[in-house]
């Protein structure tokens, strides 16, 4: 197979990337307003950028933007709270409340595509997703992954496809506006729902329903890191992941 046909089968890492690609141009960013968030400085974690960057579409209302960068902020501080929960002090041998409450739900596809490495439980899977997080935030603001664009989409509510390699991935979604606007859609779900879809971005896959990595891990921060009420439905959660 060729390089170019092995390109084309990689939608994801080919925009702007693959230089076997004659027409491939860089996005325009005219439509969309850039945000600069700040990023919190995590113990025992180095070579953090002070800021990250996302280029949100015009089309999203100043409220619909406010709720998007709440989301995405609250997202980056259950990060730092998990590397600053997980150095103990200096140990490093500590475990997160997000591990702890992932670990007892979580048991299948625990590594992302790119692992070649088994993860043995939920707790090595959220370490590693952290991990990841740590490189494709570097990788955003230290402006080595092309620029991160949130589009708005007309079906479902955060959406984003698994990237297939670990480095210079943009964290490129979409969202409905549609959702943002419902009172339904809170916003432990729309973290939890924006953490799903950057793990995706991180390399992992669904399904996205029970016992999954990929749900149970989202699921938990809609929780508020709490365990789950054999009263509620898990589906009242993944509805709510693409």
């Amino acid at each position: 197979m060729s390089q170019e046909k092995k390109c084309m089968g990689k939608k994801d890492t080919c925009k702007c990337k693959c230089k076997y690609l004659k027409k491939c141009k860089k996005k325009s960013l005219k439509d969309y307003i850039k945000v600069t968030l700040e990023v919190p400085q995590p113990q025992g974690v180095k070579n953090v950028p002070a800021h990250m960057y996302f280029y949100i579409h015009k089309s999203f209302t100043d409220k619909q933007q406010g709720r998007i960068k709440t989301a995405i902020s609250a997202l980056l501080s259950h990060w730092y709270h998990h590397f600053n929960e997980k150095w103990a002090g200096g140990t490093n041998s500590g475990t997160s409340k997000l591990a702890l409450c992932t670990n007892p739900y979580a048991t299948k596809k625990l590594k992302p595509v790119w692992s070649k490495s088994s993860v043995p439980n939920g707790i090595a899977a959220t370490n590693l997703a952290m991990n990841q997080f740590t490189q494709l935030i570097r990788d955003n603001g230290f402006r080595k992954s092309p620029p991160a664009t949130i589009d708005p989409r007309s079906s479902t509510t955060v959406h984003a496809p698994a990237a297939p390699t670990k480095r210079r991935i943009p964290l490129s979604l979409q969202i409905n506006p549609k959702q943002l606007d419902s009172s339904a859609f809170t916003d432990l779900k729309i973290t939890g729902s924006m953490l799903h879809t950057w793990l995706h971005r991180a390399g992992w896959t669904d399904p996205k329903t029970t016992s999954y990595f990929i749900s149970e891990c989202p699921m938990c921060v809609m929780r508020n890191l709490k365990p789950k009420n054999p009263d509620v439905l898990d589906s009242n959660s993944y509805k709510f992941f693409d």
